[in-house]
C-alpha cells in the first residue's frame, strides 16, 4: 500500500491506495461514526438557524412596512425582505455543500 497527497479546494487530502490503484475503503471506528453523526446534526442545526433568521427578517420587513407612516422607515423595512431571501439562499447553499462533503466522506469510509 502507498499514499498520495494532493490539494483539492483548499484541503489537503491523503488517500491510501490499494495494490489495484483504487482508493482503499477505511472503515470508521465507533468514535469516528459518532463524530460524523454529530457533524451532520450540527449542519442541520445551522440550516435551521439560517431559516429562522431569514424568516424573522422577512416577517419583520412585511409587518413593519405595512404599519409605519414614515416613507423612509417603510423603505428600510421593505429592504429586509430581499435580505431575508438572500440569507435563506446562502444558508441552503451552505447546507447542501456541507452535506455533499459529508456524504462523500461516508461513501469513502463505510461503517464497521
Amino acid at each position: 500500500m502507498w499514499s498520495i497527497m494532493y490539494r483539492e479546494k483548499r484541503k489537503l487530502c491523503l488517500i491510501r491506495m490499494s495494490q489495484t490503484n483504487k482508493p482503499a475503503l477505511n472503515p470508521l471506528t465507533l468514535t469516528e461514526q459518532l463524530a460524523a453523526d454529530r457533524t451532520r446534526l450540527a449542519n442541520e442545526r445551522t440550516l435551521l438557524a439560517y431559516v429562522r433568521t431569514a424568516l424573522g427578517l422577512i416577517v419583520s420587513g412585511t409587518g413593519f412596512a405595512e404599519y409605519l407612516d414614515s416613507p423612509s422607515l417603510r423603505v428600510i423595512f421593505i429592504l429586509f425582505i430581499p435580505v431575508g431571501i438572500f440569507i435563506l439562499l446562502v444558508g441552503v447553499r451552505s447546507f447542501l455543500r456541507r452535506r455533499k462533503v459529508l456524504n462523500e466522506y461516508a461513501e469513502e469510509h463505510p461503517p464497521t
